[in-house]
């Protein structure tokens, strides 16, 4: 079977591969090798990043569970002035649930929510709500280094390259 450009792109749609194309005009076997070569990447990373991200998720969750004296610490989000504007992910993460047939509880909802919500959770404008508790999944850093920002600034570029 010949990997070409018309193959690529019916598998992968025109927009997805568009991007490697696009790099490489007229040379549609570095454009393909080039795609290749990112799934591998990918493939290479993907076990690393499903611990780190389950790992930071449990660590912040256990934080939150702290802060709010709760299991479901995210129902406090819809009361909560700054914080309404999360209650988005959590229903999102609930219809999710519920589109599956499945009981919606804590546990299922954590793990629906997205690296991009925990990531987002320790930005700045959470920082005066939230910071004080979630701080401390970090127990490895330094003290002095243990600010939001040198927390947050990381995760987001590296997020930012997913």
């Amino acid at each position: 079977m010949e990997y070409n450009k018309q193959f690529f792109e019916k598998v992968f749609s025109t927009k997805r591969m568009e991007r490697y194309f696009n790099l490489y005009p007229g040379d549609e076997a570095r454009a393909v090798l080039h795609y290749r070569c990112n799934l591998e990447l990918a493939e290479a990373f993907y076990t690393s990043l499903s611990v780190f991200e389950v790992t930071l998720r449990n660590a912040l969750c256990r934080e939150l569970e702290t802060m709010t004296g709760r299991p479901d610490w995210y129902a406090v989000f819809p009361s909560t002035p700054g914080l309404t504007r999360l209650n988005y992910y959590i229903t999102q993460a609930s219809k999710q649930i519920a589109g599956r047939h499945e009981s919606i509880t804590p546990s299922k909802i954590v793990a629906e929510l997205t690296l991009g919500f925990w990531v987002s959770l320790l930005n700045s404008e959470y920082e005066r709500l939230l910071w004080k508790d979630p701080r401390r999944a970090f127990p490895f850093m330094p003290k002095k280094e243990r600010k939001r920002k040198n927390v947050s600034a990381p995760l987001n570029t590296c997020r930012a390259g997913l």
